[in-house]
């Protein structure tokens, strides 16, 4: 039981660093931007709700396809795992990512923008829950959407404070999306692994292959533009 509960907590904040993250900086850059405090409670809660709503969203779809046409099953994975690498191409290879917004008004769209990866989420999340109880996976959605709330509330009182310092911070700006391309890409792994190939691979192992590919990744398209 114990053990059941260390790979919960484990592997649902895993899942709420992975799709959080973006929501965090997101929150960071804007918090100078939220004329009020209502404004700024306004876009936490949004955004935490799409990221309960959006994977579990996913998850039931996926959870279909497996339970009642078992043959898509590897297709699932293969799916998950193509949505995943889309949007990890599309991430690293963004040459306006450090474009903010000046528009202080806080839209629908925007949030809804922001938590779009959550969505493709669910189906690389029901290869992660393979063995668990209901309770835990209900739980699990409402643990990732109470994650990424309290790293919005953090990255919100930060964007207030110590906006300038943290703008200047390179280097912390490169590990902060270093560790969500890792985890975002632990998941698209995992699913490709366990529904596609049936491969019973340790979790801890395919993170560290999904991190190596992102650093290295990262690694040349870095030494590529300096040339």
């Amino acid at each position: 039981m114990h053990q059941d509960l260390s790979v919960f907590v484990f592997s649902s904040t895993l899942m709420a660093l992975g799709i959080g993250i973006d929501a965090a900086m997101a929150t960071l850059v804007r918090a100078r931007a939220f004329q009020t405090r209502a404004q700024a409670r306004y876009w936490i809660l949004g955004v935490s709700l799409t990221h309960t709503v959006f994977p579990l969203v996913g998850y039931v779809l996926a959870y279909i396809c497996v339970q009642y046409l078992p043959w898509l099953t590897p297709l699932v994975g293969v799916v998950a795992f193509l949505l995943v690498s889309q949007f990890l191409y599309g991430e690293l290879n963004e040459k306006n990512s450090e474009s903010q917004p000046h528009n202080p008004w806080i839209s629908l769209g925007l949030i809804l923008a922001v938590s779009w990866d959550a969505l493709w989420s669910g189906p690389a999340k029901s290869a992660q829950v393979l063995g668990w109880s209901d309770w835990m996976i209900w739980l699990s959605f409402l643990w990732v959407g109470l994650f990424v709330c309290l790293l919005c509330i953090a990255s919100d009182y930060i964007g207030r404070c110590f906006f300038e310092v943290f703008k200047s911070n390179q280097l912390g700006i490169k590990f902060a999306l270093w560790l969500q391309y890792s985890v975002i890409g632990y998941f698209g792994l995992l699913a490709l692994l366990r529904y596609s190939f049936n491969w019973q691979v340790h979790e801890v192992i395919i993170f560290m292959m999904s991190a190596c590919f992102i650093y290295i990744y990262q690694l040349f398209q870095s030494n590529y533009k300096t040339q």
